[in-house]
């Protein structure tokens, strides 16, 4: 494969992954920066990571980085982004195989939106876990980590990567 066409798949799953409805409610414009900076995302920086604290460091620079680019500056918007273009591409076999995406399956996240954040409050309920949950556009860093280890016990007790909750809760039989 060369450069040129992977830098084609990565286009198209960007269009895939980023549309209108991914980005609602945020400003004119916001797609396409967003999609615009996952076009010159090097997935190379994923490629030798070994580790959860080397990935979250790339991603959370990268976070950080969109973060400054949209008209929001919304943190939780970003990593939105970020996490569903990820998974788009972790399950794509051309950008899986080229960049080892693969080693970082365990390390990523649950994509954070209001029914998934919903799904994982009221089930942190029923363990007496208080999390907290304004929408997406207001999420901070802290509040998202929280959510992101209870994600991962829930992911835990059915067997997945957290990654792979939204599947239960938007196409399964786990509990709305």
């Amino acid at each position: 494969m060369n450069e040129e066409f992977l830098k084609l798949v990565q286009a198209r799953e960007i269009n895939s992954a980023i549309g209108a409805s991914t980005l609602r409610g945020q400003p004119k414009g916001t797609v396409s920066i967003t999609q615009e900076f996952l076009k010159n995302l090097d997935l190379d920086i994923f490629k030798e990571i070994d580790l959860e604290s080397e990935f979250l460091e790339k991603f959370n620079e990268q976070t950080n980085l969109l973060k400054d680019k949209i008209f929001s500056r919304s943190w939780g918007i970003s990593r939105k982004a970020l996490n569903i273009f990820l998974f788009h591409g972790i399950n794509n076999i051309f950008l899986n195989q080229r960049y080892n995406l693969n080693k970082i399956i365990p390390f990523m996240e649950l994509t954070l939106d209001n029914p998934n954040a919903k799904r994982l409050i009221k089930k942190a309920k029923e363990k007496g876990i208080e999390l907290n949950w304004i929408n997406i556009t207001k999420l901070s860093k802290e509040d998202s980590d929280k959510l992101q280890d209870f994600a991962k016990s829930v992911a835990k007790e059915h067997g997945c990567e957290r990654c792979y909750l939204d599947l239960y809760f938007w196409r399964g039989n786990m509990e709305k």
